[in-house]
């Protein structure tokens, strides 16, 4: 059996409902996160992959400049979903993440937002914020970094990480999900 039959791909469900292929932008928005700043920790997580996030020089363009090189870079795709992923995408007033959803869903053929970010950094505000962008008819995905879900996890996954394990089914449960 394909597997397409047994499993909604996100990709295959945007093809259905755009009528063409969809594709993450990734953004580098400047945040930092509580386990970098000195909130919760120093140093950041154990699993951040930090080169997996945007470049050096993408980090100091504006949100439309990011946009407008990324989607250069992907030529197979003609609408785009402006993907916040580095660091924690919701840590910073709610001010600031209105101007930067904001820029983002104005650019060209942006058909929503993806934030990734840390289940302990959701506040109600934010979500208030998200749903806007949804009620506004754009694709609003929440991606909560849910890496630990053990209330004693091994030594070798604690260095560093320090996100209450309550925060996931609350942040999931408040979003929505």
């Amino acid at each position: 059996m394909q597997l397409q039959k047994l499993v909604n791909m996100f990709g295959g469900d945007l093809m259905r409902r755009y009528g063409e292929k969809v594709h993450k932008l990734t953004l580098h928005g400047g945040f930092s996160c509580p386990n970098r700043d000195g909130t919760l920790g120093r140093g950041g997580c154990t699993f951040c992959n930090v080169a997996s996030f945007a470049d050096e020089a993408q980090q100091h363009r504006s949100i439309a400049e990011q946009l407008a090189h990324q989607a250069q870079l992907v030529n197979r795709a003609k609408r785009y979903l402006a993907y916040f992923q580095a660091y924690t995408s919701t840590f910073a007033e709610v001010q600031v993440l209105r101007s930067m959803y904001r820029q983002a869903v104005s650019a060209a053929n942006i058909v929503g937002l993806c934030v990734g970010t840390r289940p302990d950094c959701v506040p109600q505000a934010v979500l208030d914020l998200l749903s806007e962008y949804h009620q506004q008819g754009y694709e609003v995905w929440l991606e909560l970094g849910c890496k630990l879900l053990m209330t004693r996890p091994c030594i070798a996954l604690t260095v560093d990480t320090i996100s209450p394990v309550i925060s996931v089914p609350r942040a999931w449960r408040e979003s929505g999900g």
